[in-house]
């Protein structure tokens, strides 16, 4: 998202609620640039928030917190407007994350509990779209090999270097000036796989690689999928992941251009080991949760915010209503109309995630203000 330079986004609404023995709630509204003032909203306006599975949400939450609670007071996690007074800082953020390690894990009971006892829901004024990200799998190489010639740059140290747009890399400008990640067969993968911030990289001695953001040259973000619409090669009804890598495979000899005038490029670092059903770290610097990690534009979202979404499976059709946590950004989120959900890794996540493109509707989480 590191999403996608993950990218990855901004996006959901938030939900109100008193409770007896808390702080009285804020009376004011989420103010987001280029939308109207959010308001707040009790929780039962959020769709299906009884029958969440608030607990998954809760564990997502707590390993934030673990990030957060490292920080200085007053490290900055984003936000504007009162997501950014109210939970724009890590101190402010003390109170919930101390009284999240209470809850038993598992008891989804209990960690509605606590999201109604802690925070006040705002709901995000205006539709949203929600995307999805998830973290492709390709064979290839840690070493420069037959079959396997397609590179997967670090981040230079040379920030002249680190500032090339993507159609001088392509063309070698980094070659032998930098570390190679790991190689890859085919030049769409790895462009896939950057736009997606992360990723598994099979070896052929059976073990997995896992990469993710390592940086990025600073260059604009270009989504080709918009190219393809304009010149005519895909309906704008049918831009998926899977659309736009089967597009630039057909067409080899026009896939480099294409892939060139998205001049961002993502630099790709290997990430250790990491447990097969964590997420790579995202923005926020902890393992992102399948379902539950969100991207989102952190200029409009503090980082760790809980977020509820409420959207539609792109597949079934049926509802997808969540909390999820601001845990990612991505160069494609922008806005507090758009967010990035993760699905996680394999074949299952592709499926969903490379065509989720759903309206929704978002709700912001903020803490409450500390009793006087």
């Amino acid at each position: 998202m590191p999403r996608k330079p993950p990218a990855r986004h901004l996006w959901p609404s938030l939900a109100l609620a008193a409770l007896t023995g808390c702080a009285v709630p804020q009376t004011g509204t989420l103010n987001l640039p280029g939308t109207p003032p959010g308001s707040p909203v009790s929780f039962s306006a959020l769709p299906g928030w009884s029958t969440d599975n608030t607990s998954e949400a809760l564990e997502a939450f707590v390993t934030g917190c673990k990030s957060i609670t490292l920080m200085p007071p007053d490290q900055p996690l984003g936000g504007a407007g009162l997501a950014q007074s109210d939970a724009g800082q890590a101190g402010q953020w003390a109170t919930a994350c101390a009284a999240a390690k209470a809850v038993p894990p598992g008891d989804s009971t209990a960690a509605r509990q606590f999201f109604e006892a802690n925070f006040i829901p705002y709901a995000v004024s205006g539709q949203a779209l929600i995307t999805g990200y998830f973290e492709p799998e390709f064979p290839g190489s840690k070493n420069l090999a037959p079959g396997y010639t397609v590179p997967l740059y670090a981040k230079p140290a040379d920030p002249a270097l680190a500032a090339l747009p993507r159609a001088a890399i392509d063309h070698g400008a980094l070659y032998r000036k930098t570390p190679v990640t790991a190689y890859l067969a085919d030049p769409v993968d790895a462009f896939m796989l950057q736009i997606q911030g992360s990723g598994r990289i099979l070896l052929a001695n059976g073990r997995t690689l896992r990469v993710g953001f390592g940086g990025q040259n600073g260059q604009p973000y270009t989504p080709i999928g918009r190219i393809l619409v304009q010149q005519g090669d895909l309906a704008p009804d049918d831009v998926s992941y899977q659309s736009i890598s089967a597009w630039l495979k057909a067409h080899p000899d026009q896939a480099q251009g294409i892939m060139e005038q998205n001049a961002r490029y993502v630099f790709i670092k290997p990430l250790g080991y990491l447990p097969d059903d964590e997420g790579a770290p995202g923005a926020l610097g902890v393992p992102l949760t399948a379902g539950r990690s969100l991207a989102i534009d952190k200029s409009v979202i503090p980082l760790g915010t809980p977020v509820f979404v409420a959207t539609t499976d792109p597949i079934t059709q049926t509802p997808l209503d969540r909390l999820t946590v601001a845990q990612d950004t991505g160069g494609g989120i922008q806005g507090p109309d758009r967010a990035d959900l993760f699905f996680g890794a394999g074949p299952d996540a592709e499926t969903t995630a490379g065509v989720m493109r759903q309206p929704g509707q978002l709700y912001v989480l903020l803490p409450k203000p500390a009793a006087p």
